[in-house]
């Protein structure tokens, strides 16, 4: 199974019979641009991931939960990359660090 982003876009949109550009065309990228997300090689922002999630009709966990044993952990590190971003206001940023860590014990209770 994918755990990184990029994978598992690539899964939803062939398994959906979307081509990159189509996909590509609803964000506003080239195809290119939807093949390097794909690939590993460019990170998505978090206006596109609430975009794809809006045209793939998928809650964003789809793209950060994994069936490792420590998948919060995973969730907290692709977090990250959006707290460096200015795509979240600080506000956001604390609402999005408390609910991640909040999944993150509940998970170690279970």
């Amino acid at each position: 199974m994918y755990s990184d982003l990029g994978g598992k876009l690539k899964l939803l949109r062939t398994r959906r019979g979307i081509t990159q550009d189509d996909l590509a065309k609803f964000l506003d990228l080239s195809k290119g641009q939807v093949s390097n997300l794909e690939n590993g090689r460019r990170n998505l922002s978090l206006k596109q991931l609430e975009k794809i999630c809006e045209y793939f009709k998928v809650d964003m966990s789809y793209f950060f939960l994994t069936e490792t044993t420590d998948s919060c952990l995973d969730l907290i590190e692709k977090a990250r990359i959006l707290f460096n971003s200015n795509e979240l206001s600080n506000a956001q940023k604390e609402d999005l660090f408390t609910s991640i860590m909040k999944i993150y014990l509940d998970s170690k209770e279970k």
